[in-house]
């Protein structure tokens, strides 16, 4: 016997961003993976970072299109990473993905507010998984 799991409403809006919020993810890196790679291979920690940035905002607009209730959630913590990876990275290649963190947290934001979530909490989660993703760069950079 299957349990059904319970969905939530999406707004044509939301499913516009996530989906755009993942393709503009995958071109960003597209197009500086093969910048990169033309002049050096692409070494472990950007390929990496790469790597984590378009995982992450496929599973997050996955998620959310599903109309899972976790969406918003994972969501948030997408928007942080990636808002996270931004800053830290702004003097190479973090600031191109602004946008990305940006729809991010637009879906969340309206998720929450259409859903009468708590807008706090949430952001709360925003603002912890910022916070690892700055330390695991710091330490990945100071250790090298």
């Amino acid at each position: 016997m299957q349990v059904a799991r319970p969905t939530v409403m999406i707004s044509p809006v939301e499913r516009i961003l996530a989906v755009l919020a993942s393709i503009v993810c995958l071109v960003i890196t597209l197009i500086f993976w093969s910048s990169i790679s033309t002049y050096q291979s692409i070494w472990l920690l950007p390929g990496l970072y790469f790597i984590e940035m378009v995982v992450l905002s496929a599973i997050s607009s996955y998620t959310f299109l599903r109309g899972d209730p976790r969406g918003s959630f994972i969501t948030w913590g997408t928007a942080g990473i990636i808002s996270a990876f931004s800053i830290v990275g702004a003097f190479s290649v973090g600031f191109f993905y602004v946008p990305v963190a940006l729809m991010f947290g637009v879906i969340s934001i309206l998720w929450d507010v259409r859903n009468k979530q708590h807008l706090l909490i949430h952001l709360s989660v925003f603002l912890l998984a910022g916070i690892m993703q700055s330390v695991m760069m710091f330490v990945v950079i100071l250790r090298r």
